[in-house]
């Protein structure tokens, strides 16, 4: 296991920790179930980095985040978008429901070509985040909120995610083929996504310290 590896376990079990101890602050809104999220997020780390790093089994670490971790992280966000702007708007279900669609043919078709990643739903699943993060920047420098920045915790945890999830895309979506053709350049990226993934989960513990619950 690499430093990069426990130092991101460090953020993410930061993060959730974080979240928890301002739980007085978020308990009686939805926001009560991001730490929560976070927890199972660092619960399929741990589980990923078990099989691959002890158990050595790379195909029960694959599933892992196949079948559990990936899954979770983009419903969930999309659930997030939709608590955050229901009743009036229904879109953030819709694009969950595309990514939904996404991951089933990964599973189905795509995974008989025995690619190494789930590149297919994985960049699907990122597009459609950017697509959500965009409506939500447009809206959210368009109103009174933005007057309020500092207080928002959606806003913090936007900003968390454009940073990631741009940053990472074009990553996620060629890994398969990086890794195969380019090994040096994919590690170069690999590296470089930690860094974007430290920034995320710093970035949500500011979301949980300055913000205030929707």
């Amino acid at each position: 296991m690499s430093w990069f590896t426990i130092i991101l376990n460090f953020f993410e079990l930061a993060a959730c920790i974080t979240g928890f101890l301002f739980w007085n602050k978020i308990r009686g809104t939805y926001w009560k179930w991001f730490p929560v999220y976070l927890a199972i997020i660092v619960l399929v780390e741990l589980t990923g980095e078990y099989f691959l790093y002890v158990r050595h089994n790379l195909a029960a670490n694959n599933a892992v985040y196949r079948f559990i971790g990936l899954p979770i992280e983009y419903l969930f966000l999309f659930w997030l978008f939709y608590q955050y702007v229901r009743p009036v708007r229904k879109w953030p279900l819709i694009l969950g429901a595309i990514y939904v669609l996404a991951w089933i043919l990964d599973q189905v078709y795509l995974s008989k070509l025995k690619l190494y990643f789930d590149s297919f739903s994985v960049t699907i699943g990122n597009t459609l985040l950017l697509v959500s993060l965009l409506i939500f920047f447009i809206r959210f420098s368009n109103s009174n909120a933005i007057l309020h920045y500092r207080s928002s915790m959606m806003f913090w945890v936007c900003l968390g995610l454009l940073i990631f999830y741009v940053g990472a895309l074009p990553f996620y979506g060629m890994r398969t083929t990086l890794y195969r053709e380019y090994r040096s350049l994919f590690y170069v990226y690999w590296y470089i996504q930690y860094f974007l993934n430290y920034c995320m989960y710093s970035l949500f513990m500011i979301a949980f310290i300055w913000g205030r619950p929707k």
